[in-house]
């Protein structure tokens, strides 16, 4: 759900800043909302042919589905020789839709920047002049531009909903298993369990998972319980263990491997690396401390 109204001005402010033309797409990769709302030229031209327009719709449910995948702003060549950004709209966990900075040309090469555009676009069989001319009517965008335009546009992504211009249907079942996912995120959370909770079969809950968060539903689990464990690494006095218990893994071994390979330090580097007080706080100890103390508990984890 967008608040367009609002969304429209952050879209008009974006291209006062920028000179770009913003899209936002929904979930599905449809373009909902844009600014300006008319394509220039060139895309008009590319589109008034079928495989263009084919083409065209296909380069962007690519780039929301490699967007949802990295979850990061990602700078792409689009099917047309031009240069595209676009970052994912997160609400809930959930990937709700995405911003889409379209129709680059940075100019510092023109020579060579138009005969890439000429040799992708050749397939749509548009005479060379047409193409030309619409193509010089683009802005040139400096890459240090591009570079500024790229940050910001994952910013406002990473805003929208925390100013509620973006979130989930309170009732929809994106919204309800990433409520149900957080609610339950120290017990198990098979397959199997998610699939009764929903009543929907594991072939419905993949594509719902790889919808939402572009993976299958363990490798978001997986992914949840680590960030979880970072910000409680940083916000308290927690052990490492008492960490563990919190977010639904047993094994300390097996989170701390996990930490390791998705955070790139360890839980003990993390904390000392982003808690202020670090020194203070009891999980601070050493990483091997924490397995011992583990061990010695018995307790399920």
């Amino acid at each position: 759900m967008f608040e367009t109204t609002e969304l429209q001005v952050l879209l008009r402010d974006f291209y006062e800043l920028t000179g770009i033309r913003t899209v936002v797409f929904d979930a599905w990769g449809e373009d909902i909302l844009s600014y300006p709302q008319e394509r220039p030229e060139f895309c008009r031209l590319i589109r008034s042919t079928p495989a263009g327009s084919e083409a065209c719709r296909s380069c962007d449910r690519n780039a929301c589905r490699m967007a949802c995948r990295q979850m990061e702003a990602i700078v792409y060549p689009c099917h047309a020789g031009l240069i595209e950004v676009i970052a994912p709209i997160r609400a809930g966990g959930a990937t709700v839709g995405y911003l889409l900075l379209s129709h680059i040309v940075q100019g510092a090469d023109e020579e060579a920047e138009w005969e890439q555009v000429k040799k992708c676009c050749a397939p749509y069989g548009i005479p060379e002049t047409l193409l030309h001319s619409a193509y010089t009517g683009l802005t040139r965008t400096p890459y240090r531009i591009l570079q500024s335009a790229a940050d910001l546009l994952m910013l406002a992504a990473n805003a929208m909903y925390q100013a509620r211009l973006a979130r989930l249907a309170p009732d929809s079942i994106q919204a309800r298993l990433s409520r149900f996912l957080e609610q339950h995120l120290h017990e198990d959370l098979s397959g199997e369990r998610i699939c009764r909770e929903f009543g929907i079969s594991r072939t419905s809950l993949y594509h719902l998972s790889k919808e939402m968060f572009g993976c299958g539903i363990s490798d978001y689990i997986s992914r949840l319980r680590i960030q979880t464990a970072a910000s409680l690494l940083t916000s308290g006095s927690l052990t490492n263990a008492e960490i563990c218990r919190r977010v639904g893994i047993r094994d300390y071994n097996y989170f701390f491997r996990l930490f390791r390979r998705q955070m790139g330090m360890t839980p003990r580097e993390y904390r000392r690396k982003y808690a202020s007080d670090a020194r203070s706080l009891p999980g601070a100890s050493d990483d091997s401390t924490a397995v011992e103390e583990m061990k010695s508990s018995h307790a399920p984890v």
